[in-house]
């Protein structure tokens, strides 16, 4: 029996079965037996060596989360029954979800389909939109705080939320929440907004349909660098949901997709949503969880990083962090390898041959190869006939607000960033999928760099990709000066997930000397389905970056 098991709290809750474990509590499934019905009973757990200048602190935590998750009545925020006190510490009684965490989930089954992500997704945004409308911030949304039950998505654990006029109870010098989830602007030493919340969905949809975070490292500091300096790597498995990924993790808030914009993009891509909770294989419904297991809370108390010891509920940037990171290692948690296969020969039929009809084969091919074949079949010497460009599709005219125009394949998704010195504009395929080659169109302007030769420009980029040690096995295939504009083209494969990335940047810059960038980005699964989507993808490349203007 685990220790409080048949335990009555507050002369009312006994407690059945403890149900999920985190920093500062344990969460317990009991029984009213006043009311005879089953619920989630919260309780604060301190060290024996815990003096009362820190339980006072923590039983103040426990009842902001009461109270913030009380104030909310939304199908999708667990519902706080109330708060009572046994043996002088706070205890929070809430209904009971039947079903399992996302992080379970995950950690068990694997990557959700985009779909049935899109659904969870979209009921998280509106339980947190609900709760942003009511001028409370959740400030931990993670996998392990979002319970699945049959079709209802409920976000739980309001432990670390923030209430519009509340004080802070974090230690001072603390960061709270968990370091892969952490918005940039809070890494920064930024207030939490809404947007913070915004950005942790978007790290939450990332996990779920690809199977890991885009931003965990081995340990928290390299970790907190990847969120703040490193962009999310496609994978062929996010498909439609990219758009509203890239939306949610921009890195300046200001610019970050809203709730309401990310609700409307998901409940066209969400699919009823198979239940995945209750009652697994076999008939029993899970509800006791292994003793160790986080089901219910995970608590960011664990993980909480100690930094600067000023301002509460603010952090200033991790002590020191190191602008690149250490090269992934097969061990390393994030690396998702897509295996470049090496071509294979057939030399299996010459083993077989006699000396003479080796001589004959040979002298075939001798005199095949002094011939030149005809014209419109050259074909690879490494292989059969190569992929043949597609046709380029309908083009749409775009004239931005930024000072440009540009025509662009009319089924592609349109996203742009907030006015600032680099603000820009990016245009995704409709269908994204790295596996056969996905594209995208990103326009910049940048005008903190006006007036600088655009070769230097590129340049600079040039020696900033290749010095990344994401950036792995970085090529630059062209660096070219045009007069007018600057073209630089250049090829790698990402660390974090294997993504091979080829890319072509256009400089570009207006009478005043305002620069503009023109990226057009190839994402593939593989170094052959680079080499065969760069060449098959060049008449709508060349489409594009011959429709650019300079309006302004």
């Amino acid at each position: 029996m685990t220790q409080g098991e048949g335990r009555v709290v507050a002369k009312r809750y006994r407690l059945v079965a403890a149900i999920g474990r985190g920093g500062m509590g344990v969460v317990w499934r009991a029984h009213d037996e006043f009311l005879h019905r089953d619920v989630a009973i919260k309780e604060l757990r301190l060290n024996e060596s815990a003096d009362p200048s820190e339980s006072e602190p923590a039983a103040r935590r426990v009842l902001r989360e009461a109270r913030a998750a009380a104030q909310l009545r939304h199908p999708g925020i667990v519902t706080v029954h109330d708060v009572v006190t046994d043996d002088g510490l706070p205890w929070i009684v809430m209904e009971l979800i039947e079903g399992r965490s996302l992080a379970d989930i995950l950690d068990h089954d694997g990557p959700l389909p985009v779909e049935e992500v899109a659904h969870i997704g979209m009921q998280v945004l509106r339980a947190l939109d609900a709760a942003h409308q009511r001028g409370i911030l959740h400030r931990d949304v993670k996998p392990g705080n979002i319970m699945l039950d049959g079709d209802r998505v409920v976000l739980t654990d309001f432990g670390i939320a923030l209430i519009d006029g509340a004080s802070a109870l974090t230690g001072t010098g603390q960061m709270p929440g968990s370091p892969e989830y952490i918005a940039p602007e809070r890494i920064d030493g930024q207030e939490a907004t809404t947007a913070a919340d915004m950005w942790s969905v978007g790290v939450t949809l990332y996990g779920a349909v690809v199977g890991r975070s885009p931003f965990k490292r081995k340990d928290i500091q390299s970790t907190l660098a990847a969120a703040a300096s490193r962009d999310p790597d496609p994978d062929k498995r996010i498909g439609r949901l990219w758009p509203v990924i890239q939306g949610l993790l921009r890195k300046p808030p200001a610019e970050r997709m809203t709730a309401v914009a990310a609700i409307d993009r998901l409940s066209t891509i969400a699919a009823t949503l198979t239940p995945r909770s209750g009652t697994p294989q076999g008939g029993t419904p899970r509800v006791v969880a292994p003793p160790d297991e986080v089901t219910w809370i995970d608590n960011a108390a664990s993980q909480v990083t100690d930094v600067h010891a000023t301002a509460p509920n603010t952090r200033t940037a991790p002590p020191p962090l190191m602008p690149l990171h250490a090269p992934a290692t097969p061990g390393d948690v994030t690396l998702d390898p897509v295996p470049v296969r090496p071509r294979t020969r057939k030399n299996g039929l010459l083993l077989g041959l006699g000396a003479a009809f080796v001589v004959a084969v040979v002298v075939v091919v001798i005199t095949l190869a002094m011939q030149s074949p005809p014209q419109g079949q050259q074909q690879s010497p490494q292989g059969p006939a190569t992929a043949e460009p597609s046709p380029v599709p309908e083009l749409q005219l775009h004239k931005e607000k930024l000072g440009f125009e540009i025509q662009v394949p009319k089924t592609w998704t349109r996203s742009e960033s907030q006015p600032g010195a680099q603000s820009d504009v990016i245009w995704n395929n409709e269908r994204l999928d790295p596996g056969s080659g996905a594209m995208q169109v990103q326009v910049r302007r940048d005008d903190a760099k006006a007036r600088t030769p655009l070769v230097q420009y590129l340049s600079v980029l040039n020696a900033n990709n290749a010095n990344s040690r994401d950036n792995l096995g970085y090529t630059r295939i062209a660096l070219e000066d045009n007069g007018k504009t600057a073209d630089l083209e250049y090829a790698y494969t990402t660390a974090s997930g294997g993504t091979v990335i080829h890319a072509l940047t256009r400089a570009f810059s207006d009478d005043s000397g305002r620069l503009y960038l023109l990226t057009v980005t190839l994402y593939a699964g593989s170094a052959k389905a680079e080499q065969d989507g760069w060449r098959t993808t060049r008449p709508v490349r060349d489409a594009v970056l011959g429709s650019f203007r300079i309006t302004s």
